[in-house]
C-alpha cells in the first residue's frame, strides 16, 4: 500500500509540474509530437529580417556554415525573455528535419554530413523563443547540400 502511495504521489507531483512548465513556455507540441514555437509576427514599421545559408567544405573535410543576416542581431544574453524581439534573437539548425542547435552566431561547423542530399535549414527566432514570421511566412532558408563518398 505504500508503495501505491509513494508512485501516485510521484505521478501527481510529475503532471503538476510537466503543466506548470509546459504553461511557462513558448513552447508548443505539434500534432506530430515534435516541439514548435509560438510565432512572432514583425509588425509594420521594423525592418524585416533575413537569412541568407551558405555551406561549404571547410581544409578539415568537415562543413561549415555561414549565416548572413540583414536586420537582425544575435543576442544570446537576452534569450527567454518574455517579451518578443523582432530584430535581434538567435537562429534554430535544422538538418533534415531534425532541430540540431540554437545558433547565436554567423558560423557553426556541421561536422560530418550524411552521404546523399542533406537539407540544412534555419529559422529566426526572437529572444523569446518564437518563430519569426512576416506576413504569416517564416523568415528561414536552406540549402541542400551533396554529399558523395
Amino acid at each position: 500500500m505504500k508503495k501505491i502511495k509513494s508512485f501516485t504521489g510521484f505521478i501527481v507531483i510529475f503532471l503538476v509540474l510537466f503543466l506548470y512548465f509546459v504553461n511557462q513556455n513558448s513552447h508548443l507540441i505539434n500534432s506530430e509530437g515534435h516541439i514548435t514555437h509560438n510565432q512572432v509576427e514583425i509588425p509594420e514599421g521594423y525592418k524585416v529580417p533575413s537569412v541568407e545559408v551558405q555551406v561549404s567544405q571547410d581544409r578539415s573535410n568537415t562543413w561549415l556554415l555561414h549565416l548572413k543576416t540583414k536586420h537582425f542581431t544575435f543576442a544570446p544574453e537576452k534569450v527567454g525573455s518574455d517579451r518578443p524581439s523582432y530584430n535581434e534573437g538567435h537562429v534554430h539548425l535544422y538538418i533534415n528535419g531534425e532541430k540540431i542547435n540554437r545558433l547565436y552566431g554567423n558560423y557553426f561547423n556541421l561536422g560530418d554530413l550524411e552521404e546523399g542530399k542533406n537539407k540544412i535549414r534555419v529559422s529566426l527566432h526572437s529572444n523569446n523563443h518564437g518563430a519569426l514570421v512576416y506576413k504569416g511566412k517564416p523568415i528561414e532558408n536552406s540549402e541542400i547540400v551533396e554529399v558523395s563518398s
